[in-house]
């Protein structure tokens, strides 16, 4: 499986012969000019996740590639003539050859006053997990886990605990625009994947590496 990271929460996988990308959203760089997409995967509506005009020209770029997105995100680019399909928790498809899982259905809570926007997560090859915002802890084993490093909802403690229950083979951060030295939570996380035999790996952007 090769991965590339276009910053933040972006990352384009490639496996077999498919090529996905996942949650081009506004704090990430460098997807906008990618073809041959077989799938698009969002996991829910996020600015940072999803940005619509990007995602418009990257369907015109990519006229073949089938779209997923959780249902809230689904109804909102509905308005604006884009056509996704909606992904649910315990949802299974395939995208040019690859199994795709749904695994989880809320965002992490932000605060008890607000209520939970949808959030899922995609199970990629039976491999790779990537959970969106929110700790959703799979029932199956999971060899590459990208983990959210940091966000306004969530302390290291938790993420590590996360990490920790998981127990991946692969541990890659995301889901760190927001810091000054994003290298430095993947660090800190990295001292603690070995408990589980876990081998952090520290993407640089818009650099291919393969698991």
């Amino acid at each position: 499986m090769k991965i590339t990271k276009f910053g933040h929460a972006c990352l384009l996988i490639e496996e077999a012969d498919a090529r996905i990308l996942i949650d081009p959203g506004t704090y990430s760089s460098g997807f906008e000019d990618l073809m041959e997409l077989d799938g698009i995967l969002i996991t829910h509506a996020h600015a940072d996740h999803v940005s619509p005009e990007a995602l418009a020209d990257l369907i015109k770029a990519n006229p073949k590639a089938v779209l997923y997105a959780d249902e809230e995100t689904v109804t909102e680019l509905s308005k604006q003539d884009m056509k996704l399909i909606v992904a649910k928790d315990g949802n299974s498809f395939d995208i040019a050859g690859v199994k795709i899982d749904v695994i989880g259905s809320l965002h992490a809570i932000i605060h008890s006053s607000w209520s939970q926007s949808k959030n899922v997560g995609y199970m990629i090859a039976e491999r790779f997990f990537y959970p969106g915002d929110a700790l959703t802890v799979p029932k199956v084993d999971v060899e590459i886990l990208a983990i959210p490093a940091v966000a306004p909802w969530s302390k290291i403690s938790e993420t590590i605990e996360y990490l920790l229950e998981v127990k991946p083979k692969f541990v890659v951060p995301v889901h760190d625009a927001i810091l000054s030295r994003p290298s430095l939570y993947g660090q800190m996380l990295g001292s603690f994947s070995g408990q589980v035999g876990a081998e952090m790996v520290i993407p640089e952007h818009g650099v291919q590496f393969e698991l």
